[in-house]
């Protein structure tokens, strides 16, 4: 381990703390209110659940974890639209942060709390509020912002103050103001947003002055007993913002105050919607902020940088400390997958880690576009750590012997959970790989980490009472003669075109109609021109005529939904809608193919009820749901002692949700 990490392990001073190693999980927001605490859908306090997701990844090994986010003042909580939010500003938070800081120290991690006000990136739909911003502006709610008056601005200065008082009685090691992402100190910060003219806008310093003054009045509180730190943009990533340059400015001030203990860095804000943002899907590289930390990382002299921006390997995080580009690297969503990932890089046990493939859909996705705890797609305990949690699988006093149908994503996740608690499993796949689904989705340009959900589990199939048996389909027969104590059917779904809803489409039948996976898997031909119907609105339908247009195909993609990608979420889509646009692919929402005849296809407007003709169609990709592959367990079902199906052949979905039920089902056999 010494050779291969040689600076991540080692501790790092930050301010009046010791770090045990330079690992970070930078303060995100996860939903976890404490619902005894809360009004449903309103702001609320840390609790148990908070305390065991967070003391899941501190019993992991991380060395820093910054919670929250928290909300300073109720213009950014109650007032507005920010549902499930932890607040920093009532007393009354205070027990609930001595519950998580209490269990972060219990496990030898220090604990930080993060401050944020959202300023213009909130709704007042449930407050019926006012939005607060340094101007006034629109924002993506489609509201106006009031330019904050000099009394709303000494009121939040005074807020934060109250905040880093009740962080100080939680426990807490230090605090952390949120000034990127497009919060309230960065829209004091960039020009993009703050047009003020009066001491608060115009010139750098005069943009600075906010940011400085709620440091001013939390290191009254703070003093020097607690590290104080800011969540610095490195780089607005738009014309006009903040560059990398005038981030590095900023910086300088503020370690030149001497009250800033380190700055941790980020780059883009949800103000301008720029790719690669603060959160990147996986088409984005890896360390994407590393440039902004780096630049930071010269213009000071002595507080430590903090990087950002999908770090998910701890070799990576390594080389990044060793080339200086910042001294504690975030591996965030890294530790959202594996809460072990520290404890296991330390150990040396790197093909153990369960990495984030950045697929956005259950953390970033729940968050941002449901409002809603996060989850992994890698990990189902995520939320669950008291229940599903490292230490929770309890084995069984008496194996069972287990027969496993189908080795795709959720029969390998049961095979694992029910083999840690003793099973004797026997994992039957009928092709000659593992992998199911999840091998076609990462086929898909820029979507080979998808593999990752077939590579961790592949390893945990080398468990001495789990047995794999690849080209073998399982039937009623071999199971009679098996005779398992439980059977688990996980033989997934396969594309179904008959029957497309929301209504049938006359001439679906034709040589030319195909889905995906018949051109991922290179049973089909695609011509030079193509249409792709997407009934579902998930990553499918906007990865395959991207895949199309990357090859020159000439796309319409048409869909019965509102927007493309209706159902993925927004980085990627912003990310998949910009290439594809550029590569010419045309749009037609709200529309669906009425017919198809030969090469010619009738497309009708939803809306309109107009009709239009496309000629000389080559290919109809048709992305819809597919239909459970369920013949064997209605074959089975009363036959043996115990059943299961789970994944697609219990409902067609996404991967995650066959991850989920493996689990579940492991957990109860």
């Amino acid at each position: 381990m010494q050779e291969q990490f040689r600076y991540l392990f080692s501790p790092l001073k930050v301010g009046p703390v010791t770090v045990p190693n330079r690992i970070l999980i930078s303060a995100h927001e996860t939903r976890m209110v404490d619902e005894s605490e809360s009004i449903p859908g309103g702001p609320g306090f840390m609790g148990e659940r908070y305390a065991y997701y967070l003391g899941e990844r501190a019993k992991g090994g991380a060395g820093l974890i910054i919670c929250g986010q928290t909300a300073v003042h109720p213009s950014t909580a109650w007032e507005q639209d920010f549902s499930n939010n932890m607040i920093a500003y009532d007393k009354k938070a205070i027990p609930g942060f001595k519950l998580v800081t209490d269990t972060l120290h219990k496990y030898g991690s220090i604990a930080f709390l993060q401050l944020f006000h959202s300023g213009i990136i909130n709704s007042t739909t449930n407050g019926k509020g006012v939005v607060l911003a340094p101007s006034a502006h629109i924002n993506f709610f489609g509201e106006l912002s009031k330019a904050m008056e000099t009394e709303d601005i000494e009121e939040l200065i005074e807020s934060y103050g109250k905040c880093a008082e009740n962080a100080k009685a939680g426990g807490f090691d230090g605090v952390e103001i949120h000034s990127t992402h497009g919060y309230l100190p960065q829209q004091f910060l960039t020009p993009l947003i703050n047009q003020r003219t009066d001491e608060y806008g115009g010139s750098l310093e005069n943009r600075m002055r906010f940011l400085l003054r709620v440091i001013d009045r939390i290191k009254k509180v703070v003093g020097d007993e607690m590290a104080l730190g800011v969540r610095l943009c490195g780089d607005d990533m738009a014309p006009g913002g903040i560059s990398p340059e005038v981030a590095a400015e900023i910086a300088a001030k503020l370690e030149a105050t001497g009250k800033v203990d380190y700055i941790s860095v980020s780059v883009g804000s949800i103000l301008n919607m720029v790719l690669p943002n603060y959160c990147p899907p996986m088409y984005i590289p890896a360390g994407s902020a590393v440039h902004a930390s780096s630049v930071i990382r010269e213009a000071i002299d002595h507080i430590p940088v903090f990087a950002t921006g999908r770090v998910v390997d701890p070799l990576h995080a390594e080389s990044i400390l060793a080339d200086g580009y910042a001294d504690m690297v975030g591996m965030t969503r890294a530790h959202i997958a594996d809460p072990e990932l520290a404890n296991k890089a330390k150990e040396g046990r790197l093909e153990d880690i369960r990495n984030c493939i950045g697929c956005l859909q259950n953390c970033v996705g729940l968050d941002s576009g449901y409002m809603v705890p996060i989850s992994c797609t890698q990990n189902p305990a995520v939320g669950k750590e008291k229940e599903w949690g490292v230490s929770t699988l309890q084995r069984v006093l008496k194996g069972k012997k287990v027969l496993i149908a189908g080795g795709g994503p959720g029969g390998m996740e049961v095979a694992w959970v029910a083999a840690a608690r003793g099973h004797f499993v026997t994992l039957y796949e009928k092709t000659d790989r593992l992998g199911g689904q999840a091998n076609i989705a990462s086929k898909l340009p820029g979507r080979d980490e998808m593999e990752g959900i077939v590579r961790w589990r592949v390893r945990q199939m080398a468990m001495p009472n789990i047995k794999v048996v690849l080209g073998q389909e399982v039937t009623p027969e071999l199971v009679a003669r098996e005779k398992p104590d439980a059977v688990i059917v996980a033989t997934g779904s396969k594309p179904f075109l008959r029957g497309v809803n929301p209504f049938p489409i006359p001439g679906w039948e034709q040589d030319n109609v195909v889905h995906p996976e018949d051109i991922l898997e290179s049973r089909a031909s695609v011509g030079e021109k193509v249409i792709v119907l997407d009934i579902q609105g998930r990553i499918k339908g906007l990865g395959i005529a991207d895949m199309l247009a990357l090859q020159g195909k000439e796309v319409n993609f048409v869909t019965p939904l509102m927007s493309p990608g209706a159902h993925v979420e927004g980085f990627n889509v912003m990310f998949l809608t910009g290439r594809m646009r550029e590569n010419g692919v045309k749009f037609a929402p709200l529309s669906y193919i009425k017919n198809i005849s030969g090469k010619t296809i009738t497309i009708i407007d939803f809306l309109s009820h107009a009709e239009r003709i496309e000629e000389d169609v080559d290919t109809v990709v048709i992305v819809t749901f597919g239909k459970s592959n369920d013949e064997l367990y209605f074959a089975l079902k009363g036959k043996v002692p115990e059943l299961y199906r789970i994944g697609d052949c219990l409902v067609p979905r996404t991967a995650d949700r066959a991850i989920y039920d493996g689990h579940k089902i492991g957990t109860l056999l």
